[in-house]
């Protein structure tokens, strides 16, 4: 297949394959488009193989039954495999499309530029991959059997580093593929040979670690920015892995902790026992080695090392994601029902990935606005229709934009009847709470005690009090009268006694006139009477 642009590309079964990103000795790394019923369409990584491996009925069929073991893998750090799709001459390794960049392209940029990788991000990065693979190594068919499965092409082209921070491991499967297919080129086994560990390449058995010895020579080439085994043909690499001897990564990289060199050191030992026993064994000794950073730090590095690539490829899938939707469909029905209702969501689809105003500004006047690609009723007028948009996103590219582009203004949604009720209730409810509360305050202050209480307390009257005339001390204040116990306390044998004896509850407590009320009143020298104010009226 030769180079496609993202506004064609080529379609492989349900795949449209766009442009290439990446570039192997095996295969090609595409942006692809998974494609369904109604317009529906995911961004994926397409591997694509080589002619030499495609054409190759062994290889197809081992990759197709790896492929078939490795999708058993479920973990944060494994980039899992999506599809294997063989149609026609094409070969396709379908993945979940990662934004970030592999280890590799990570450490050239580091060094090109005369920098070195954070002693924490590297050990963190490996840590990751490992416990990717003691994943893979743990997994178990539906028996519960384990499935033996061994990655052996551990190596910085085969370790992805998204934006989010995480370390993943890709390409299960295909190595084992690779070793046992009848297709040969020379040359093939160039940059992978320096981390094959020396039972590999000695065609002994392989197991878990020989994958943890991978992760060690990986590990060593980040810390210290250099090749491990580095020679001019793949004869003398494999002389270098199985001789060569393996100095700590400490003594070409003096700030790299004696407890993490240690640690890569026994990972790279030549003598499987030697290593760790299992992958998760090697990622626990690095955290227990150095304190690993926050994810949020390493994405953030990632995104810094690699931005001109990781803005390059968001253009590309921004532009493949835009085309993809003219493509023709897949999966049509024979069911008439079925392919009206997809009918109808494609028609929806194609109205909401019309272009928004996204910047928050109303949009301007058309005199003569376009009519909308399907026939729709006007939406209602409603308090909400003027308001101003403001966005934060791009509305086309949600779920959410069938609804708010279909109808600029939603109409205001009329409350339910249970509401209506339930307000009704709780209004009814007050209302007789008050009529209750004014009866009781009225039943406990009969107008007769009320008037004798405030003559009590001394309520002026229509005839004027004389100049001077002193209080007897007999006389109580109106706070020792409604404070007085046996106003409170006192309980009636009977409602007729209680209303005869006893004054309501809270009231002042009626008194007998003292002596000098008799008689009630005074007579000046003029002849006026002059009631006294400290004597009731009778």
């Amino acid at each position: 297949m030769g180079e496609q642009t993202a506004s064609v590309g080529r379609l492989v079964g349900r795949y449209v394959v766009h442009d290439r990103i990446a570039a192997g000795g095996m295969a090609t790394v595409h942006v692809g488009r998974l494609l369904g019923a109604a317009g529906f369409s995911r961004t994926v990584a397409v591997k694509r193989l080589h002619d030499a491996y495609a054409k190759d009925p062994d290889f197809v069929a081992m990759l197709l039954d790896e492929a078939r073991l490795a999708a058993v893998i479920r973990h944060p750090n494994v980039v899992p495999t999506i599809d294997i799709v063989a149609e026609h001459d094409e070969l396709l390794v379908v993945m979940e499309y990662i934004e970030g960049d592999s280890i590799a392209h990570l450490a050239k940029l580091t060094v090109t530029s005369g920098e070195r990788i954070p002693v924490a991000f590297a050990a963190s990065m490996v840590a990751g991959a490992l416990h990717g693979l003691h994943a893979a190594h743990e997994a178990r068919d539906r028996n519960g059997m384990p499935l033996g499965i061994v990655h052996r092409d551990v190596s910085p082209q085969n370790i992805l580093v998204g934006t989010d921070g995480v370390a993943r491991v890709l390409d299960f499967g295909i190595a084992k593929a690779a070793s046992r297919a009848t297709a040969t080129e020379d040359g093939q086994l160039k940059g992978k040979t320096a981390y094959m560990a020396p039972e590999q390449l000695q065609h002994g058995a392989v197991d878990r670690r020989t994958d943890v010895f991978a992760a060690g020579v990986v590990l060593w080439e980040l810390l210290t920015g250099q090749r491990l085994f580095f020679a001019d043909s793949p004869s003398e690499i494999m002389s270098r892995v199985l001789t060569a001897p393996i100095e700590p990564p400490q003594k070409h990289a003096p700030h790299v902790p004696p407890s993490l060199s240690g640690v890569c050191i026994r990972a790279l030992s030549r003598d499987a026992s030697a290593r760790f026993a299992t992958a998760e064994e090697m990622a626990l000794a690095l955290e227990d080695a150095i304190a690993m950073p926050r994810a949020k730090d390493v994405g953030s590095w990632v995104a810094t090392t690699a931005r001109a690539v990781l803005e390059s490829r968001a253009l590309l899938v921004q532009e493949v994601e835009r085309s993809s939707h003219t493509l023709p469909l897949v999966g049509q029905t024979s069911d008439p029902a079925l392919a009206r209702a997809i009918e109808e969501a494609e028609r929806r689809r194609q109205h909401a990935d019309m272009p928004t105003d996204v910047g928050g500004r109303a949009p301007a006047p058309v005199s003569n606005p376009p009519q909308a690609p399907f026939s729709a009723p006007p939406p209602a007028p409603n308090a909400y229709a003027s308001a101003p948009r403001v966005l934060g996103i791009d509305e086309g590219t949600g779920l959410a934009s069938v609804q708010s582009t279909y109808h600029p203004a939603a109409p205001v949604r009329p409350a339910s009847r249970a509401a209506w009720v339930i307000a009704l209730a709780a209004a009814a409810t007050l209302v007789v709470l008050v009529v209750i509360g004014i009866a009781v305050v009225r039943a406990r202050t009969p107008p007769a005690a009320a008037a004798s209480n405030a003559e009590t307390l001394g309520a002026p009257t229509s005839e004027p009090a004389p100049p001077a005339s002193p209080a007897p001390p007999s006389v109580v204040s109106a706070s020792t009268s409604v404070s007085t116990p046996a106003s409170t306390t006192a309980i009636a044998p009977s409602a007729s006694t209680t209303a005869k004896t006893l004054p309501p509850k809270g009231t002042a407590t009626a008194r007998k006139p003292p002596k000098s009320c008799d008689p009630p009143f005074t007579i000046d020298a003029s002849g006026k009477k002059h009631f006294k104010p400290e004597c009731p009226l009778e």
